[in-house]
């Protein structure tokens, strides 16, 4: 295999169910010289022998003991040969030459360590959910993330190597929120462009690391990304960096199910439908969001004023 442009790191575990197509979508790029490597994070489904069965050349399946999501991604990228990095995970997707764009403004802006662009959610039937708002304008986000702020998603991200080599991969303190932590720091020391192109399909579904570890650890390590951000820009160096980050909360206590994640980001559609002039089509979609989770009070309570606003203007143009 010739030397890779780009290295793709795909985490995985028990992924049998997306694993293929989330390969499919990447390896359908064909303008940029490409290698996928897959981290089977110890996959007790079929997810190893179907990552095989693909078949293709740029494809490399390695296994990962031990550790969780941050150690897994730096087994990948230990092993990347590329000169720029990205990363999908097992469940979702990449639309079509997504790399070659990215790669192209990378080339014609050396004094950028990563770009990065808009993504969308998708359901776990891969049926669109919402496209996000992260910015209609090609911009430098720097100045963002080292105010502590992320607007999009790490998926979207295309880096140079070396600078995640530099900055020393992800942190294992995190076990989720390692993406938010890897942002900040990236801004910290390097610039960082964003265009706004949708470059990353999010699924949204019940086995998701998003839906498998407790709300309020997921919450914990959210605020702990944003915590030591402010250290940093106030005296240069943060809790983990000196050794001394806080004790993690258990594993214990309530779960964000995928339906009510599904049916939160079909509110908020709606509500943009209605923004734009589409009423009729803000009122269904309030309606598929109301039945996503039919036993959530608050949900319907904006649907309901979601439909109203909607019935006062239909009124008016009436």
């Amino acid at each position: 295999m010739s030397q890779p442009q780009v290295t793709i790191l795909m985490p995985m575990y028990n992924a049998e169910v997306f694993v293929e197509r989330a390969l499919r979508s990447l390896l359908q790029e064909q303008r940029v010289a490409l290698e996928v490597i897959v981290i089977d994070h110890q996959s007790r489904d079929r997810s190893p022998a179907l990552v095989q069965a693909v078949g293709d050349p740029r494809l490399r399946l390695v296994t990962h003991q031990g550790g969780g999501i941050a150690d897994v991604l730096n087994t990948g990228l230990g092993l990347a040969r590329g000169e720029f990095i990205a990363r999908c995970d097992a469940d979702d997707l990449y639309p079509p030459d997504r790399l070659a764009a990215q790669l192209a403004w990378l080339e014609q802006h050396p004094e950028f360590a990563a770009v990065a662009g808009n993504y969308a959610a998708i359901d776990p039937r891969g049926r669109p959910l919402i496209s996000f708002q992260c910015g209609d304008q090609e911009t430098d986000i720097t100045e963002e993330l080292r105010a502590g702020v992320t607007r999009t998603h790490l998926g979207t991200f295309l880096i140079r190597t070396q600078a995640l080599h530099q900055l020393g991969g992800f942190r294992a303190y995190f076990t989720t929120a390692e993406d938010l932590d890897l942002q900040l720091r990236l801004g910290d020391r390097y610039r960082v462009g964003y265009c706004p192109q949708v470059t990353y399909y999010y699924r949204i579904h019940r086995y998701s690391i998003t839906h498998r570890v407790a709300s309020r650890q997921r919450e914990f390590f959210d605020q702990m990304a944003q915590g030591f951000q402010r250290q940093r820009q106030d005296i240069g160096s943060d809790d983990l960096d000196r050794g001394d980050p806080p004790e993690v909360p258990g594993k214990s206590g309530p779960r964000r199910g995928a339906s009510r994640h599904i049916q939160g980001f079909l509110i908020a559609r709606a509500w943009q439908e209605l923004d734009q002039g589409e009423l009729c089509q803000a009122s269904w979609t309030g309606l598929q969001a109301g039945l996503r989770a039919p036993l959530e009070g608050l949900a319907w309570r904006s649907i309901l004023v979601l439909w109203l606003k909607a019935w006062q203007r239909q009124g008016r143009r009436g």
